[in-house]
């Protein structure tokens, strides 16, 4: 029997589609995660939700199906699946007017801390038969669950191959019901992870997770499936009212819907920590203020890695791109987050190590200063901090301007001007604009210099003097301490910080404007090379607050500058397809002076395509961004794990990073600059760009169902499917819809040698969505890419009326 997977991601949400025509059968999972703006309880939530549609689309036959939902111990890491012993055990939820509810909790533990898993579902007397099995052995064949999925339908209680108290455990819920022809039915499961307290890597001290609050600290699992159960019809319209004003929207291009709520994937799947706050962490950190703390108890402590990779919690020089997110959608948690980090300025940590790269001697974290990060799981995060140790981040010139734009955004946009926070955070700012003029500007000109090395986010890439990254993001930390100074009247302050930037802005132009863009710095090797981030302090504080820019660099200096890294980092680099390459020179060559210069950093592409919309070049925008989303989520099959850095061939680095959250800069800018979704919203429609829902051209191939895996954990959905009626299944001959013949005539004579033709629309006729098979002798020779290319190309002007295409082809 063959089946015809379609998956289609559109985070929290997913569809899993399963086809199959020799019967007559559709099959349909939606998984539905609530992660969901502004709701703080919910979406600390460790749950989620799986909706079984079935669909008989014959028209003479009954059939008896089952659909079974199974999960087993562990995480799939040998190291810990047969960590401890397992037991089960079943629960219902009480009626008390409301549906009832069936389930059965796992019981194990992860790295010695008890973990319980939970699975259940509705029960629905009128259609549905539920069971469900209490143990059986996911190590071996499962011959005893599957027998009597054959021979009755339902799971068994439990299997005599797996004893009590095995190491290694797995249990079921099971619904089986009648299918009539031309019908459909649906179930519902949901599957809960309870494990309430945690530590790190060292284990110096144990972390109550969030929605304990809400929960209590033990024995959650089967409340929290039974909450998913009653809340997901509300928590499914909630996701609709978010995502549908952009979804709807007929001016944006279907990629940017895909690509903006897909990249949050990384908001849970980032190494993600979300605790409630306890008493007893102000003993260990003795620097966290009552402002900060308060704060904590009321929204929790929020944390999230760089990198899959590169394990720091809460980098922040990626999180000043990445912060977009939370403050577009959670921005409590944002404030929260500015907060901890407003502490860690004046917290230093008197151990000395040596830093791999320079070998120079310092303090771990350096008192003044922003901390690169709050620490690494395999230590003890916030209590070791700085867990970067390739260069002395003290003497980074990026970390401490954006802590300063970030406090003004912050402190605008999502404090509604709260005067604690800028209380706060002033003081910060005040000690670490003094400093920096003390210490990194070196000939009192106003502007702070880079000292040869690779001293800010592009850690191996060396700026030396002044530069036009630092350099811009200086001009707007100025622009911002000074009106902050002058909000909290601190006079001397702003007069000083006034003279200073009348000075650095001259000094910028006069080192570095080219005449056409801001070179990269004075001296280095890179030093006339175009970058595609040169103006990035004044990106982020056109963001929040323009009308500071207006006098901050020559208008026309800006858009000569942006029309340059359009042309030069994004047009030459990859075809115009891969985004903006961080360095190209002025002939059009990319610069490979240093790594990293050579690299396309997706979030730094999306914080470009953010600037040129605020600049209204909307399509170029969007055609800036489309590179990271064409590049990622359909030639590199890299969807749900976008890499930091993209090469132009062959390579690609650290998978799964925070920065291409910077997407939600876009939205912010659409927002803000274009008037987005409002009655005087300026924003002109934009050429589409081919949305493939699945990578490679949207092949099913292994790299989708790895994705499709890794959405859905360890879960096996087992649809056991008998016939209640003699007659033949349906499909049989299938006869052509007019678009069908007319996709199947243009292929076969645009492709030569054509052995095999199959054109199928998948959408019940209305023509949204299609299969596509074509084996070819042309093909020879010729890579699957290059294969789908012909096929799109042929089809160019059927695709672009289309929501959904899957290709196959294959050389003959």
């Amino acid at each position: 029997m063959q089946f015809s997977p379609f998956y289609r991601g559109l985070y929290p949400r997913s569809w899993t589609t399963y086809r199959i025509p020799e019967i007559g059968i559709i099959v349909t999972i939606r998984q539905v995660s609530p992660v969901i703006p502004n709701n703080y309880e919910d979406s600390s939530l460790p749950v989620c939700l799986f909706i079984v549609d079935v669909e008989n689309v014959t028209n003479d036959k009954e059939y008896e199906v089952s659909v079974a939902f199974t999960f087993r111990n562990g995480t799939g890491n040998r190291r810990w699946d047969r960590e401890t012993e397992c037991t089960a055990a079943k629960f219902t939820s009480t009626g008390n007017g409301e549906q009832i509810i069936n389930g059965v909790a796992l019981f194990h533990s992860i790295c010695s801390m008890p973990c319980t898993y939970g699975l259940a579902t509705n029960i629905q007397n009128d259609y549905a038969t539920t069971s469900i099995c209490q143990r059986f052995d996911p190590s071996k064949s499962g011959a005893g669950l599957w027998l009597s999925l054959e021979q009755t339908g339902d799971v068994p209680h439990y299997d005599d191959d797996c004893a009590e108290n095995s190491r290694e455990m797995a249990v079921a819920v099971c619904n089986r019901f009648i299918l009539s022809p031309e019908s459909k039915k649906s179930v519902e499961y949901s599957l809960s992870w309870d494990m309430p307290k945690v530590s790190f890597g060292s284990i110096q001290r144990f972390y109550q997770r969030r929605y304990t609050r809400f929960f209590g600290s033990s024995g959650a699992a089967d409340n929290l499936c039974i909450r998913a159960l009653r809340r997901r019809k509300t928590w499914e319209e909630e996701i609709e009212k978010w995502q549908n004003p952009v979804l709807d929207h007929p001016k944006l291009p279907d990629w940017y819907k895909s690509a903006l709520f897909n990249e949050l994937y990384f908001i849970t799947d980032g190494g993600s920590i979300w605790f409630e706050y306890d008493e007893k962490w102000a003993n260990d950190e003795e620097h966290l203020s009552d402002y900060t703390k308060n704060m904590m108890k009321e929204t929790g402590r929020f944390g999230y890695l760089e990198s899959w990779e590169y394990r720091m919690v809460n980098t922040y020089d990626v999180h000043f791109y990445a912060s977009y997110a939370l403050a577009e959608l959670w921005p409590d948690l944002e404030l929260a987050v500015q907060a901890e980090f407003t502490d860690q300025v004046y917290h230093s940590i008197d151990k000395q190590i040596r830093f791999h790269m320079e070998g120079d001697w310092a303090n771990i974290k350096t008192a003044s200063r922003v901390p690169h990060d709050l620490g690494n799981p395999a230590d003890e995060p916030w209590l070791a901090t700085n867990a970067y140790v390739m260069h002395d981040t003290g003497k980074w010139k990026d970390l401490n301007m954006k802590y300063v734009l970030t406090s003004w955004r912050d402190y605008i946009a999502l404090s509604n001007k709260h005067e604690e926070f800028l209380q706060h955070t002033w003081t910060a700012v005040k000690v670490i604009m003094t400093e920096a003029l003390e210490q990194w500007d070196k000939d009192n000109d106003g502007m702070i210099e880079n000292f040869g090395k690779a001293d800010q986010t592009y850690d191996a890439w060396q700026m030396e003097g002044v530069s036009a990254y630092c350099g811009s993001l200086w001009l707007a930390s100025l622009r911002v301490a000074i009106e902050m100074s002058k909000i909290v009247e601190d006079f001397e302050t702003s007069k000083l910080l006034n003279e200073t930037l009348e000075k650095a802005k001259q000094v910028f132009i006069d080192k570095l404007w080219t005449g056409t863009y801001f070179r990269f710095c004075e001296k280095s090797r890179s030093r006339e090379t175009c970058m595609a981030d040169q103006l990035c302090g004044y990106w982020f504080l056109q963001s929040v607050s323009p009308e500071l820019t207006e006098d901050l660099i020559p208008k026309h200096m800006i858009e000569s500058s942006l029309w340059t890294i359009y042309e030069l980092n994004v047009c030459k680099f990859g075809n115009g397809e891969m985004g903006a390459v961080n360095g190209m020179k002025p002939n059009g060559i990319v610069d490979r002076e240093y790594i990293q210069a050579d690299e396309m950093w997706t979030g730094v592409t999306y914080a470009v395509a953010s600037f040129l919309i605020q600049q209204n070049e909307i399509e170029k925008g969007f055609k800036t961004a489309s590179g990271c989303y064409l590049t990622c989520f359909e030639r590199l099959g890299l969807q749900y794990q976008t890499p930091e850095a993209i090469y132009e061939t062959k390579f690609y680095r650290a998978i799964g990073y925070m920065r291409p959250l910077s997407i939600w800069a876009m939205q912010w800018s659409l927002k803000k600059h274009c008037r987005f979704n409002t009655d005087s919203e300026n924003l002109e429609p934009v050429k589409k760009v081919l949305p493939h829902l699945l990578p490679n051209g949207g092949e099913a191939s292994k790299s989708s169902e790895d994705n499709m895996l890794r959405q859905m954990l360890k879960i096996r959905f087992s649809p056991i499917i008998r016939n209640h009626s003699g007659a033949g299944c349906c499909g049989g001959n299938h006869e052509q819809s007019a678009a069908e013949k007319l996709m199947s005539e243009l292929l076969e004579k645009g492709i030569g040698g054509c052995t095999k033709v199959k054109v199928h629309d998948v959408s019940n006729g209305c023509g949204s969505m299609f299969d596509v098979t074509v084996e070819a002798t042309s093909f020879t020779g010729k890579s699957k890419v290059a294969q789908h290319k012909l096929v799109t190309g042929i089809l160019r002007d059927q695709i672009k009326d289309m929501h959904g295409l899957t290709i196959r082809t294959k050389a003959a």
